[in-house]
């Protein structure tokens, strides 16, 4: 069992009459101790004060319904009693000559102490609406009459039962300690009904006292005997409450621990398919890159050597006068066309001067490289904190801006082209767009080039982990790429 918080410990039991400090410590303690319970024991503790009240409360309702209702039978008998044995002795015309019927006298003298109603009866008043005494057994006078509320009740009609505890008129020494039941009850009606007399009369509370015990007890054992039972099916319930909590708080904790391990290991296959992505990407530029480089070192060197071969022959004819031959004339100009085109080629594919440059260096390159080619101006604009090298990263900038810019000014030559980069949670942020008016391709082999340089662009960008979209407006067209730049630090093969 468990230590409780205010259990002396072997430790230095500190006083809880000291400094809040004190309080505070105490409660704290008494917090972790009941923490530290089984739920179905905290619960039965906070449970059954609230159960116990709440039935104490029902046994004294039910209790004062018992005594209300033996205390209003009690009344009924008395106010019977009067009404049977009193009533029939007294005549309105007594009352209004103030005078009294010595037969009504003798019998309420016999009445007292006889009989099983009369042994408990001390004494028995008569009331005028008045509030004097009209006659009292025990000779009480009152020399200044009041109405007080139980007179006013029984003179509506309605039987009062009440104690001698609380003084509603002047009582005798006897009836003040005796701590008696007094009943008022309505005794005499005048021909229209009217209460004109109420009997008054003084009953010892001893066997009621002794009945309301017995009452008492019985609604208490009854009351017991339920909340027992409840209180015990409550801790069962909670019991089983707590078990079923228990049991779903480990199948959660279960789930959840499966779930963490299906989240890293996703997570582990993200970062290995947007590595696997992104050395995709970086091996098809490689791949370009070495084709250029094939492109230049195997056919552009043969049709170069072709070419000087046919130049040298061309020039010996005219040297010895003989007539140029036209074929070699033509196929020198075939070649010389066709070593023009893979030179270009392989320019395009090989871009070994982007290796050694930042992007800010990129972006402002192919920029320049636009304008030396078209002569035509772009508005650049953008800020890149800080020099970012990302050889792989560069080609594929340098071809978005490229490809856009082309578009732009094979498509809409006339609108004004603008350039705008930035760095935003560490992404690198592109727009390539030409304001103006919007360009409505009637050329279907044009638009089938645009359509398929932007998809390509889309997949380059996509290869690299980003993203690419165009809009297309009135005022033109604005191409936005969105690229991580930081998306392989951290990032390793499962």
């Amino acid at each position: 069992m468990k230590d409780l918080p205010f259990e002396d410990t072997g430790e230095k039991t500190k006083s809880h009459n000291g400094s809040p400090d004190d309080w505070i410590s105490f409660l704290r303690r008494l917090g972790e101790w009941f923490r530290s319970l089984h739920l179905s024991t905290q619960f039965m503790i906070l449970v059954s004060p609230i159960v116990i009240v709440l039935m104490s409360c029902l046994t004294l309702w039910a209790a004062d319904r018992v005594e209300r209702a033996m205390l209003a039978g009690a009344g009924g008998v008395g106010a019977l009693y009067l009404e049977t044995f009193v009533s029939p002795l007294i005549r309105e015309e007594y009352i209004a000559d103030d005078t009294i019927d010595p037969v009504l006298v003798s019998r309420l003298q016999n009445l007292l102490g006889t009989g099983p109603i009369g042994q408990h009866v001390r004494a028995i008043k008569l009331w005028r609406p008045d509030g004097s005494i009209y006659y009292a057994t025990n000779d009480q006078k009152i020399d200044q009459p009041t109405i007080f509320d139980e007179l006013k009740s029984a003179l509506s009609g309605e039987i009062v039962v009440s104690r001698t505890e609380v003084d509603k008129h002047i009582y005798t020494g006897e009836e003040k300690d005796g701590l008696l039941l007094e009943v008022y009850a309505p005794l005499l009606r005048d021909r229209n009904g009217k209460v004109i007399l109420v009997g008054e009369f003084y009953e010892e509370p001893n066997y009621l006292i002794a009945e309301l015990r017995s009452a008492r007890n019985g609604t208490f054992l009854i009351v017991a005997s339920i909340t027992l039972p409840m209180l015990g099916l409550l801790y069962l319930m909670a019991l089983a409450a707590s078990r079923l909590i228990v049991r779903q708080k480990r199948a959660i904790e279960a789930n959840l621990l499966n779930a963490l391990d299906l989240w890293e290991q996703n997570d582990k296959l993200r970062k290995a398919a947007d590595y696997a992505r992104l050395e995709a990407g970086k091996l098809n530029e490689k791949i370009l890159d070495q084709i250029g480089n094939d492109l230049h070192d195997g056919p552009v060197q043969v049709l170069t050597l072709i070419s000087l071969r046919l130049s040298d022959m061309i020039a010996e004819q005219r040297v010895s006068g003989a007539k140029v031959n036209t074929d070699l004339v033509k196929l020198l100009s075939f070649v010389s066309g066709v070593l023009a085109d893979l030179r270009k080629i392989s320019a395009g594919l090989s871009l070994p001067e982007l290796d050694d440059l930042s992007l800010r260096e990129t972006i402002k390159l192919a920029v320049a490289r636009y304008k030396d080619l078209t002569a035509f101006p772009v508005e650049l604009d953008g800020l890149i904190p800080q020099e970012i090298y990302k050889p792989h990263l560069n080609v594929c900038v340098y071809r978005f801006i490229q490809e856009g810019l082309m578009n732009a000014f094979r498509h809409a030559a006339n609108n004004r082209q603008r350039v705008r980069y930035r760095i935003h949670e560490e992404k690198l942020i592109i727009t390539v767009a030409d304001l103006g008016q919007r360009i409505i391709r009637s050329d279907q082999k044009a638009a089938a080039r645009v359509k398929l340089g932007l998809t390509s662009q889309k997949r380059r960008v996509r290869s690299f982990g980003g993203r690419m979209r165009i809009f297309r407006r009135a005022s033109g067209t604005i191409i936005v790429a969105v690229l991580p730049i930081n998306q392989l630090q951290g990032h390793g093969m499962i």
